[in-house]
């Protein structure tokens, strides 16, 4: 910001409140105040718009407008605006004025729907009970010494007075905008509102409560890294803030078994969320924990670290489960403990423990969601898909979040068949959320089991990234482009799709040339562009690689299929369809409701086997339903 046209206010409001906001905006500008307030393009543009950043980043207050609509939408620009404001926030002083909540009706605090650093600070209530007289006196014993023309402000108990001249630029508005936003409570704003029954305390910015002193700088910075990875609805911009933070502490502190313990975390979970899954972060995750062992042996941090890298790890599945059972005795309200220790429990074939585990922890004060989504996600890929959607339905009625709602579309889909349905919970995903992997993936499936190509791409061309990196959808962006562009009549664009996509993969198997994902990958994409004979035969060796025989009598992944189709072996992958749904023993990775929809079994449709394999699978998943115990397959 400059000295001559300081940006004093960012105003944040939702749309319903453009009147009221609009007015406070009006009175603010008149009194001198800039403020940002642009209704045609902060309404409506992207979401991480760079203009929108700049604005945040350099305003002296951010004045979130709390009303009766922020309550009712679970989603809008203004909660992003919010977000980043919650974001600059973590890296200022606990004291330093920034954050002033200013409620225009009678929301009520306790079930404000707003971030919890909103809470940290006391709020601004609009009435109308003060005369305009009043008004002045109160406003007037608040500015004393600290009129508009004065820009100093008074020196802390026990410090002396500092030169106003040294002051950053933005220390000269606060006190003279708070105190403008009191006039408004009393003189502008009072029109656009009814009666109200109690007059609350004059308010004015409180800051947060500093840390105890006992706490380090660097602790202090560890414990907002957390939760910023921690937050369940967590994004890329989050985690790149978290690691900017632990940098930050271990700059204070290297020495602290704690900051190389979460920077541990923060690699580790930059994997398992799809973010970054090079070799780099794993070896930084490893590298983290072995250096917060040797600082602090007895850290339960440091030891909570290290045995997270074990955990995904068969061999290490009993040695990990010990570790974990240890902390989570000595902290048994952990809820990260809970999760790995379910985790490791249920790769041990304990599905029933697991879940009880996992209920233990939503149990806990609080609740908590994630663990019963991640129960339901278990319980899916089980085949206990009755069960598996009553977990993600209680999670969503702890708290409404993007995973579970696109874990719950999903389940729209191919339990259901309902595509209407899941595409009203689609609409409930704020954009922001479908610019992540898997909400972008479930998204473009729908539209494409929806027969909706152009929207498809739309999905997909918002997405940031030429690569999706997910445990449901792993491979290049274009491949789903592709699809689309087929689905849309449209080969020639297709066909340049793939292309494109076939040098990315071949670009990432330079430097990984034995990675399954990539190769299979590849193998798809030769088969798509028609080159279905050196397709079949990275195929074969592919399987070689693994150890399978699609020829066998046993049933295969759901890939194998996938691929089979894609190479135009229509009569083996039948008998493997009809394989896996006999098979007891075997987890099938489709439902009748797939079959019947999605737009990789096209090509099956004329084959008069094809409505017995799914007349089978209709009736499995029927025995299952009114079945009165857990079943091992539900699909």
């Amino acid at each position: 910001m400059s000295e001559t046209a300081p940006k004093a206010v960012f105003l944040s409001y939702a749309s319903q409140d453009k009147e009221a906001a609009a007015r406070i905006c009006a009175a603010l500008r008149a009194a001198g105040v800039e403020v940002w307030f642009d209704q045609s393009e902060l309404r409506g543009g992207d979401s991480w718009d760079a203009k929108i950043r700049k604005q945040i980043k350099e305003c002296a207050l951010f004045v979130p407008v709390i009303s009766a609509a922020t309550q009712a939408r679970a989603e809008g620009y203004f909660r992003l605006e919010w977000k980043l404001a919650v974001d600059r926030s973590h890296l200022m002083a606990d004291d330093a004025p920034f954050l002033f909540p200013v409620v225009i009706d009678d929301t009520p605090d306790a079930t404000a729907r707003v971030p919890e650093k909103f809470r940290d600070v006391q709020w601004t209530r609009l009435t109308i009970k003060d005369t305009p007289e009043t008004l002045a006196a109160r406003v007037g014993k608040l500015l004393q010494g600290h009129g508009a023309g004065d820009a100093r402000q008074e020196p802390a108990a026990g410090r002396g007075r500092s030169d106003p001249r040294s002051k950053p630029v933005w220390a000269r508005y606060v006190w003279p905008v708070i105190g403008l936003l009191f006039a408004l409570i009393y003189t502008v704003v009072p029109r656009l509102l009814p009666d109200r029954h109690a007059e609350p305390a004059p308010a004015a910015i409180a800051p947060a409560a500093p840390a105890p002193p006992s706490v380090s700088e660097a602790r202090q910075l560890v414990a907002k890294a957390r939760g910023l990875i921690a937050e369940i609805d967590s994004t890329r911009e989050d985690f790149a803030l978290a690691e900017d933070l632990l940098k930050q502490a271990l700059a204070k502190d290297g020495t602290d078994a704690e900051v190389w313990a979460e920077l541990s975390q923060l690699n580790s979970r930059y994997a398992s969320r799809g973010f970054d899954v090079s070799n780099e972060r794993r070896e930084a995750a490893n590298a983290a924990a072995q250096r917060a062992i040797r600082l602090d042996p007895q850290s339960f941090a440091a030891r909570f670290a290290q045995v997270s890298l074990l955990r995904d790890s068969d061999s290490a599945l009993q040695e990990s489960e010990k570790v974990l059972r240890v902390l989570h005795q000595e902290r048994p309200d952990d809820k990260a403990v809970l999760h790995a220790l379910s985790r490791v429990i249920q790769k041990q074939g304990r599905v029933d423990e697991a879940d009880a585990l996992y209920d233990e922890s939503a149990r806990l004060p609080g609740g908590d969601p994630l663990a019963l989504y991640n129960k339901s996600l278990n319980l899916f890929f089980l085949g206990r898909t009755v069960e598996a959607e009553a977990a993600v339905q209680a999670a969503l009625a702890q708290r409404t979040f993007s995973s579970a709602l696109g874990l719950s579309l999903w389940y729209a889909i191919v339990l259901h068949g309902d595509l209407d349905r899941a595409k009203s919970i689609l609409d409930r995903l704020p954009p922001a959320a479908l610019q992540e992997d898997r909400p972008c993936w479930f998204a473009c499936m729908l539209h494409l089991y929806r027969r909706e190509p152009d929207a498809a791409l739309e999905v997909l061309h918002a997405a940031p990234r030429d690569w999706l990196n997910d445990n449901w959808y792993r491979g290049p962006k274009g491949r789903l482009a592709a699809d689309a562009l087929q689905q849309a009549g449209r080969p020639e664009a297709a066909a340049i799709e793939r292309r494109a996509a076939l040098r990315l993969v071949e670009a990432k198997l330079a430097g990984d040339g034995t990675n399954f994902v990539l190769l299979l990958n590849r193998v798809i994409l030769l088969a798509d562009l028609g080159e279905r004979e050196e397709a079949a035969r990275q195929y074969s060796a592919l399987l070689q690689l693994r150890g399978l025989d699609p020829a066998g009598n046993k049933p295969v992944p759901f890939w194998l299929m996938e691929t089979g189709i894609k190479l135009g072996r229509k009569a083996e992958v039948l008998r493997q369809l009809s394989l896996g749904l006999k098979d007891p023993s075997h987890v099938v990775d489709y439902t009748a409701a797939q079959l019947r929809l999605d737009p990789l079994f096209d090509p099956l449709r004329g084959d008069p086997e094809f409505p017995k394999v799914i007349a089978e699978a209709e009736a499995i998943e029927q025995a299952v339903a009114s079945a009165p115990a857990p079943a091992a397959k539900a699909k």
